[in-house]
């Protein structure tokens, strides 16, 4: 068995916490200048930006294991076991194909035109298989290496009799399970800003 590997954006989590730095300078400046009420008013606005900047940036990864595939976007995550995969294109960002539809990793982006050009501008030698990481580490998040780490644990796991072409056994389904507390933190965070705001 071979380890999850978990793709997430490093620069995503360093703008999270320049954002996080932010946020407590606000409260701080708040709470000097104004004290409790100052902060009561107006500290709803810069948590407000920090909790959305971490769902958008921080929270979303692919994780590939022997046992599924984990798509942590934004809004919900999607489980995708192994025996409902049927492909992967990379065209506009990392989407996976199964057999209960089509799901698209936020934390996979396609490669920039950039990078492209970059690649074809390096004289091409040896290709030589990515390195291996371990459980939690963040590895390259472009929607071309992610694809590539899936075809690989998907040959290994039909190379070790693992894995059998055909449908999916009974009962096994794509899953997904939606950021409640999240969602409903942002909600609660934006009226708190709003009433902030309307007051002041």
């Amino acid at each position: 068995m071979s380890p999850a590997r978990v793709f997430a954006s490093t620069s995503g989590r360093v703008l999270t916490v320049v954002a996080a730095v932010a946020a407590l300078a606000a409260l701080v400046g708040s709470a000097a200048s104004g004290g409790l009420g100052e902060l009561l008013r107006y500290g709803a606005i810069p948590v407000l930006g920090l909790v959305v900047v971490w769902a958008l940036f921080w929270h979303p990864q692919v994780e590939v294991s022997d046992g599924e595939i984990v798509l942590r976007n934004v809004l919900r995550t999607v489980r995708i076991p192994w025996p409902t995969f049927r492909g992967a294109d990379t065209r506009l960002s990392l989407t996976i194909e199964t057999t209960d539809g089509t799901f698209t990793a936020w934390a996979a982006p396609a490669r920039s035109a950039l990078g492209a050009r970059a690649d074809v501008a390096v004289p091409r030698g040896p290709r030589l298989a990515p390195a291996r990481r371990g459980r939690g580490e963040a590895g390259g998040h472009t929607a071309d290496v992610v694809a590539l780490e899936i075809a690989g644990r998907r040959e290994s796991l039909e190379r070790a009799d693992h894995l059998h072409p055909g449908p999916p056994p009974a009962g096994v389904h794509v899953t997904t399970k939606w950021h409640w507390r999240m969602l409903m933190a942002v909600a609660a965070l934006g009226a708190l800003a709003v009433v902030g705001a309307v007051l002041g």
